[in-house]
């Protein structure tokens, strides 16, 4: 067995300072969306042009999974499905976070969060005697130090007449190397039904810690030509929780020309991309973590040419690339 088999059946970084385009927010929004088949609960999809933020020194109880005193919350992503889980591992990964925090009657726990160097994924829980509907929006960003711009992702279930699962997922830009640990803010300012208007508004915020899990380089280092430019790919990540593809790009022309990949191992998984982020140059693409059985993969660059933001545009061949993975 390889090392890369044995690491990854065993039991428990860079992207610099840029702004993106608006029609990469718009691209990045549409690919999001496009990944989820129970579309009501994806409420909140935002890009922030982001600024390096202060992380609060505001003190909280912590006490070992909070979540689970909750008589009908025994595991927040039991109430999720393998069609809503952005990442189908990360109950096996996930770091115990325990805080909770009460405000206007409504008491928001975080049970547990998973950093893989690239994005964070935060398992919540609201109870509220206000009626939100089946799939509430949360209004406010994750946030961490020393980032500019971000995706956020906000999923919303109800589990009964009170009580509402959660889960939220941000990809920051880091405008230095990924931290080893990162640190983050959350302060949601309300949860709205999108439907009726009907909204809780509060005071919470949280602030803690994550550490990045171990990581596998996989070195690449190929080109994928096509008629529009190219991308330079420079390796494969790999995590118990995602595989991220970092590359750079080269006289691309984003109004032109959009780019979706997707990952298929030599047993015939296809592993589509969750989301991107980057900046003029240099991007990374986050997918569901490889089968520790396969032993190779093909990166499918999937590229059309468009016309304009809302066009489908018009599929184009592009170099296919294999990478061995033992």
């Amino acid at each position: 067995m390889s090392d890369l088999n044995k690491w990854l059946t065993t039991n428990i970084e860079d992207i610099p300072e840029a702004d993106v385009s608006e029609f990469e927010k718009k691209q990045l929004k549409k690919r999001i969306l496009g990944q989820r088949r129970k579309s009501p609960w994806l409420k909140n999809v935002a890009l922030a042009a982001g600024i390096a933020v202060a992380v609060s020194t505001t003190a909280f109880a912590a006490f070992p999974s909070l979540a689970s005193q909750i008589p009908i919350l025994q595991d927040i992503v039991s109430y999720f499905d393998g069609d809503e889980l952005i990442f189908n591992h990360f109950s096996e990964v996930a770091q115990p976070i325990g805080l909770e925090e009460t405000s206007n009657g409504a008491t928001i726990t975080i049970e547990e969060a998973v950093y893989d160097g690239t994005s964070v994924t935060v398992a919540f829980a609201l109870q509220t005697t206000t009626d939100l509907g089946e799939f509430p929006n949360a209004d406010g960003l994750l946030e961490a130090p020393w980032t500019r711009g971000s995706g956020s992702v906000t999923s919303m279930n109800k589990v009964n007449d009170t009580t509402y699962a959660g889960m939220l997922t941000m990809a920051p830009n880091f405008l230095w190397k990924a931290p080893q640990t990162i640190k983050l803010k959350w302060a949601p300012e309300s949860f709205t039904d999108m439907e009726t208007g009907a909204k809780v508004e509060g005071d919470w915020e949280f602030t803690f810690n994550l550490n990045a899990l171990n990581s596998v380089k996989v070195p690449v280092n190929q080109t994928v030509d096509f008629e529009g430019g190219s991308y330079k790919l420079d390796e494969l990540r790999l995590t118990k929780l995602s595989t991220v593809l970092a590359m750079h790009k080269k006289d691309i022309d984003e109004d032109r020309y959009i780019t979706d990949w997707q990952l298929v191992d030599n047993l015939g998984n296809v592993y589509p991309m969750h989301f991107g982020t980057g900046n003029e140059s240099q991007l990374q693409f986050t997918f569901e973590t490889l089968d520790p059985q396969a032993s190779s993969i093909r990166i499918e660059p999937l590229i059309k040419r468009i016309e304009h933001a809302e066009d489908d545009g018009v599929p184009i061949e592009a170099t296919i690339i294999h990478v061995d993975l033992r």
